[in-house]
């Protein structure tokens, strides 16, 4: 028998079932403030937290809207652009660099062509070819001290077909013109005077013998200016002969091999800057073949000054000078090499710089550096870099001045020649008439330029020695295994 609840229960329990909704809700109605104040404490913990992400993804957003990027473009300026770029703009860009590449290269390449010439037809080359430059063997002392002797009589050698073929020449010899006026006055005298003497002349004769000996003179002077451009001989250049002490006693130990090495190449980059200047000049003159009509009349001095500066690109893209120039003309001289800088960066692990001897390896040039100016030395900005190396020159000429834009334009056109400094002085054409030099009826002027030539790596780096790459800082790759070692000379 079940257990008898009290009374007080039993009432409760009937009243339950009779009201059952009532105590449902009742309870929902006990037991919601307690459950609903953690429920809603958990609920906006999380709200909260979400709202900070949604918040700080707006705000991360809105900046990116906002943002001001700048695409960088390789030679020129940066690219701005509004907001961070799309794939599509990214895409876009990377086309655009692409064509910017292609279009570099192309003009590299023409660049190259013009500065180098092509390979069936270079306008610059070694005037030994390849029989000294880049090395040659250097076994006996013989061979070493045989070179600068070849080479030289070599340079002057080209110096003189230069000169003959932009058709320079010199005005008579005086003894010449000597020869002419005897003549000359022996006709008058001896022949149409019939006498034995010029003494014998009435005083009216010698003023008419004076009159055709001057005829004579200018006569065999214009038959020269008839036949040649301009005038120029081998006194306008700085070019040692085989007698010469700077050539002659240039080696006398192993020590001077590189320092003649360096001379002999400088000798003959400065034949090829010399060489394009005659050349620009013979362009502005033309084809009339007479150096009384045409624009450049005389070319009195060429000097190529030394390497203001050669670059040896560091990490920190600072730069070394080479050293053991021929000469010291010009006040800009070669600056000595710091000892502090930084050594030239190794473009590659497999990269070294060989030593001189008959086989030398590739040099390495990177020729997608960056080219840095410098407007503090000229108004171009351009100086030496790890691409091309910039040579000056002072050239000193006459010529016809309201001429003078016909013979700047070509010479800029002859390669990449800049002319940087210009000052000009008046000539009395009476007095260069006396000194043999006819320039014609037309006012003329001396001129003395400043010539900024620019000379790619590319090329030049093959023939330049191993003591001038180590110079310049070009590294080179590993020589042949088949090359012939270095032999002590024993002196």
């Amino acid at each position: 028998m079940a257990k008898q609840l009290p009374k007080q229960v039993l009432e409760t329990v009937v009243w339950i079932k009779s009201n059952t909704l009532v105590v449902i809700y009742s309870a929902i109605i006990v037991s919601v403030p307690i459950g609903a104040f953690f429920a809603a404490n958990w609920f906006g913990a999380g709200v909260q937290t979400e709202a900070e992400k949604k918040s700080k993804a707006y705000s991360s957003l809105t900046t990116a809207i906002n943002a001001k990027v700048n695409l960088p473009l390789p030679g020129g300026a940066e690219v701005p652009l509004d907001g961070l770029p799309t794939e599509s703009t990214v895409a876009e860009f990377r086309a655009i660099l692409t064509g910017a590449e292609a279009d570099a290269e192309s003009v590299f390449t023409a660049a190259l062509a013009r500065n180098q010439g092509t390979a069936g037809n270079p306008t610059h080359k070694p005037v030994v070819g390849a029989e000294i430059f880049p090395a040659y063997p250097r076994s006996t002392f013989a061979q070493i001290d045989g070179v600068r002797g070849k080479y030289v009589k070599a340079l002057n050698a080209a110096y003189i077909q230069l000169l003959a073929s932009v058709d320079a020449g010199s005005p008579p010899l005086d003894s010449a013109i000597k020869s002419t006026i005897s003549a000359a006055e022996e006709r008058f005298v001896r022949g149409e005077k019939r006498l034995d003497s010029r003494e014998k002349l009435s005083p009216e004769d010698k003023v008419i013998l004076e009159k055709q000996l001057t005829t004579a003179r200018l006569q065999a002077c214009n038959e020269i200016a008839k036949v040649i451009s301009f005038y120029a001989d081998m006194s306008a250049f700085s070019v040692p002969s085989e007698e010469d002490p700077a050539i002659t006693g240039l080696f006398k130990d192993l020590k001077d091999a590189d320092n003649q090495d360096k001379m002999l190449f400088d000798l003959q980059w400065r034949y090829w800057i010399t060489a394009d200047i005659l050349n620009a000049f013979a362009a502005a003159n033309g084809k009339s073949g007479s150096v009384i009509n045409d624009p450049v009349k005389r070319l009195v001095q060429l000097t190529v000054l030394p390497m203001e500066m050669s670059v040896a690109v560091s990490s920190a893209g600072e730069a070394t000078a080479m050293n053991g120039e021929v000469g010291s003309e010009g006040t800009e001289q070669a600056a000595p090499i710091d000892p502090s800088l930084p050594p030239p960066e190794v473009v590659e692990p497999t990269v070294v710089i060989a030593s001189a001897g008959a086989e030398l390896g590739k040099p390495v040039v990177d020729n997608h550096l960056d080219a840095a100016r410098d407007y503090s030395k000229r108004f171009t900005g351009r100086v030496s870099n790890a691409v091309y190396d910039v040579r000056l020159a002072e050239v000193t000429f006459i010529a016809e001045t309201s001429k003078l834009p016909i013979i700047f334009d070509k010479l800029a056109a002859q390669n990449f020649m800049t002319i940087t400094n210009v000052r000009i002085a008046q000539v009395d054409l009476y007095s260069a008439a006396r000194a043999g030099f006819l320039f014609g009826t037309q006012p003329v002027s001396e001129v003395k330029a400043t010539i900024e030539t620019v000379w790619l790596r590319a090329w030049t780096a093959e023939f330049m020695p191993s003591a001038v790459r180590t110079a310049l800082g070009i590294q080179s790759t590993i020589a042949p295994s088949n090359s012939t070692p270095e032999v002590p000379l024993g002196l």
